[in-house]
């Protein structure tokens, strides 16, 4: 590479704001150098900044860092659809084999708040999909976009939907399907929390039945003058009052 092209990665890496981070100089040199070996046959008919600016931008994806899409479409001269479909075009070309995860879309989008809600939400999404669905490649960047799009619904963060398309690899009646199916699993969530709380509330009113056998049999045992026929044995009476608690909760559950 001529050093007219190595000036232009540097002042493009300043404009970006990725200077400080010592890594993507070299990053960005080595794809850039690739892409200008593997394009030789006029494969990308891209100009000088457009190469540098995708090339920069796909360096800061693999190293984990922050780039603002804003100004990378608009220093590369592209008009946004163009921009993805030849910055996709050139991952391939590099044989760029990135998996997006929550990490990396959080911090793209500075969305680290939402970051463990994201995780959490995946594993328990994995969960519910996972018995029938073995095959899912749980890798495809779609995973990890839609969940921390629902953790920023969850927290009150506005979510930036548009962004998170982009980063899905989706086209945007894809991401409504999925989005309908990640509904589907939020209210199937809700439902199981609402049944554990219920039987978590039944299993305490049997302990609270339980825990009255003791006092009420020394009461039992207290009644001196009673007569012995009037006192009714111990095991007649637990066996009574279980039955009467079991009574109630089948009525509980009833209503």
């Amino acid at each position: 590479m001529v050093n007219v092209e190595n000036k232009l990665l540097l002042q493009m890496i300043q404009k970006l704001g990725l200077a400080e981070h010592e890594q993507v100089v070299p990053k960005s040199t080595e794809l850039l150098r690739l892409l200008q070996i593997k394009s030789a046959g006029g494969v990308v008919s891209l100009g000088d900044y457009a190469k540098a600016i995708i090339c920069i931008d796909l360096a800061a994806s693999l190293l984990g860092l922050p780039c603002d899409n804003e100004m990378t479409l608009k220093l590369s001269g592209l008009k946004k659809s163009a921009y993805v479909n030849n910055r996709r075009t050139i991952e391939k070309l590099l044989d760029i084999n990135q998996l997006i995860g929550i990490n990396e879309v959080c911090i793209q989008l500075g969305l680290h708040q939402v970051q463990k809600e994201a995780t959490a939400l995946l594993n328990s999404y994995k969960t519910f999909v996972g018995a029938g669905s073995t095959e899912i490649d749980f890798t495809h960047p779609q995973y990890a976009t839609m969940s921390v799009f629902q953790a920023c619904k969850r927290l009150k963060v506005k979510p930036p939907k548009a962004k998170l398309i982009s980063l899905s690899h989706l086209k945007p009646t894809q991401w409504t399907l999925l989005e309908k199916n990640w509904e589907k699993f939020l209210a199937n969530a809700t439902d199981v929390s609402a049944t554990a709380a219920t039987k978590l509330k039944q299993n305490k009113t049997v302990e609270a039945v339980e825990q009255t056998e003791e006092p009420l049999d020394k009461r039992s045992n207290g009644l001196k003058h009673s007569s012995p026929e009037k006192i009714e044995p111990y095991g007649n009476w637990k066996k009574r009052m279980l039955e009467k608690a079991y009574r109630e909760l089948k009525s509980l559950q009833g209503r």
